[in-house]
């Protein structure tokens, strides 16, 4: 009898591990098929044209539950988009687009556009989708426009259009570090990663991103697939090959924002992003190997390149998100510090004021009417 029950347990056992096996194999081979059309056909399309409305899979519940986040998380999320702004700019493509509008090629355009950037996500998460004439409307349609016009006159220069792939890989930026390192600060609400993937799935949408080319799919389990094929096969390569042009724009992105956070340094917040995307040689704690990674015990460690006010910023912020942010009075004291450093940028911008002088350290996305608030490009001529 006990012969017959274990042999049975065995083989149950032996049956969900081909089942287990099966899954992840027929998962693998979703996401390549996502990555494959993305790379090899997204580079080809432009704006999808698509109407700005409420697409007909919008959930307005989930969708409103995904704003609710910013107030929670505010810290963790800000800092997040804050690398994947980063890992953007080691896209060859995007940084191409970019470097064409010279909107983000000094510390002082980059401060006003960066701003802009950071101004606008928060029109998202904080303004009601509802009326059609809110804020969030206003914001998103001159996100577009500006896509469309940006797309249009770089493409003249012969500096590329903003094609499906390009906006795909910088939804990455706003929503892949938050979501795939959620474990590594011991976030695992589900709740969170569901709601956030909705989010920015809908907006994704409503900035021109077809279904089929959306890095957030129907759910936060294809959402995830999507996000981790794109950091394995996109994100690290790139991060690791990444060219001078990506250090000059990230310099010039970390010391355009430095007025907004003066503890924003080259050095730590470069590791940083590295370690978030799982670069190789970039590795802080153990557990920030992939799964299954092997560690090879002659891999440089990059950490010891780093000069001691990084190495100092590097430990005080990984020990605080990894180690204390999952209790509530360190989360409200994060998210209270990152809270004020936007009041001040936005109302009194003292240290942009002495680093960029007074009128342009002063950044609206709105005018005073609620209107959109225009801005010029300073297109670069071959």
């Amino acid at each position: 009898m006990d012969k017959t029950t274990d042999s049975a347990s065995s083989g149950n056992e032996l049956q969900n591990e081909t089942n287990s096996n099966r899954t992840e194999q027929k998962d693998e081979s979703t996401a390549e098929a996502y990555l494959e059309h993305l790379l090899n056909n997204g580079c080809n399309e432009g704006d999808s044209e698509y109407e700005m409305e409420m697409p007909s899979w919008y959930n307005d519940t989930l969708f409103r539950e995904g704003q609710t986040y910013m107030s929670k998380y505010r810290f963790v999320l800000q800092s997040g988009m804050l690398a994947g702004l980063i890992a953007v700019l080691s896209i060859p493509s995007i940084l191409k687009v970019l470097m064409c509008t010279r909107q983000s090629s000094t510390p002082s355009t980059a401060y006003r556009r960066y701003l802009r950037t950071i101004l606008h996500t928060q029109a998202w998460y904080q303004y009601p989708p509802e009326p059609k004439n809110s804020k969030f409307w206003i914001s998103l349609r001159a996100v577009r426009k500006a896509h469309s016009r940006s797309s249009r006159a770089c493409a003249k220069l012969g500096s590329g259009m903003i094609t499906q792939k390009d906006l795909a890989l910088t939804q990455f930026g706003f929503i892949g570090f938050i979501t795939l390192g959620a474990y590594r600060i011991q976030l695992y609400d589900q709740e969170f990663l569901e709601a956030t993937s909705h989010m920015w799935r809908v907006i994704g949408y409503l900035l021109g991103i077809k279904d089929e080319y959306n890095i957030c799919g129907r759910n936060w389990s294809e959402t995830n697939l999507r996000l981790d094929i794109v950091l394995r096969k996109v994100y690290i390569p790139a991060l690791e090959n990444a060219s001078q042009d990506f250090e000059d724009a990230t310099k010039a992105l970390l010391h355009g924002l430095w007025p907004v956070n003066t503890s924003l340094t080259v050095g730590s917040y470069l590791f940083m992003t590295k370690r978030l995307a799982c670069v190789k040689g970039y590795e802080y704690y153990e557990f920030d190997h992939r799964p299954g990674a092997q560690r090879d015990p002659n891999q440089h460690l990059y950490y010891k390149d780093l000069s001691w006010w990084d190495r100092f910023i590097v430990f005080y912020g990984l020990f605080l998100v990894t180690y204390l942010h999952k209790y509530s009075a360190v989360r409200w004291y994060l998210n209270f510090r990152v809270w004020l450093n936007e009041q001040i940028s936005y109302y009194v911008p003292y240290v942009a004021m002495f680093t960029f002088g007074f009128k342009w350290a002063f950044v609206r996305i709105f005018t005073k009417a609620g209107s959109e608030n225009d801005f010029k490009y300073h297109l670069k001529v071959e």
